[in-house]
């Protein structure tokens, strides 16, 4: 099996991958860039395409995995907050509403010239949040580098209604689409490693 490379500082996603197989991990060096007028989808797919290739062309024999995700709520894009204040405000947005989250991601092998992008969608509901609820969260810290401001995962799943779709793919990784196009495109099933 080719070396795979997952392009990410994420520790959920190496955690989340961990699962199933050994892997390199190389954090792509980009400036992540969001504009509210391209389409949420179109969004994440380029930017996990720019984090890959730029961990690809170092590694043009290994299979490079990288992802990226953003909350989309009434058109406008959420990625990480900047500060505690950022998140205060991403989260009021939130508050009893529903939102799509949106992880768009790459298969690159250059060797082979194989460049391959997808991405998966979960609408999410939150519950009408006080300001003592989102003043409690941010407390946590739990919102920092997170997509949203919020981690479904841990003591942000209290904030939570519902959701309707791949969990994974709201912890940052979808892993089950992603084991499907490994299994299609380079014959790797994560379910026998």
């Amino acid at each position: 099996m080719k070396e795979i490379i997952l392009a990410s500082g994420s520790a959920r996603r190496k955690e989340i991958l961990g699962q199933f197989i050994d892997f390199k991990i190389i954090k792509p060096d980009i400036e992540e860039i969001k504009n509210n007028e391209v389409k949420a989808n179109t969004t994440v797919m380029a930017l996990a395409f720019e984090k890959g290739m730029a961990v690809a062309r170092e590694n043009e024999d290994s299979l490079v995995l990288s992802c990226d995700t953003l909350v989309e709520i009434d058109g406008e894009l959420l990625g990480k907050p900047k500060d505690r204040d950022d998140a205060r405000e991403m989260l009021k947005k939130l508050s009893g509403k529903a939102h799509n989250v949106y992880s768009g991601y790459a298969l690159i092998l250059l060797s082979e010239k194989i460049k391959y992008l997808d991405f998966v969608k979960t609408s999410v509901k939150f519950k009408n949040l006080t300001d003592d609820d989102i003043e409690n969260y941010l407390d946590t810290g739990e919102y920092k580098d997170k997509a949203g401001s919020y981690a479904i995962q841990e003591k942000g799943s209290l904030l939570i209604e519902k959701f309707d779709g791949d969990y994974f793919n709201v912890v940052g990784l979808p892993i089950s689409k992603i084991n499907d196009d490994l299994k299609r495109i380079f014959n790797i099933d994560l379910m026998r490693c």
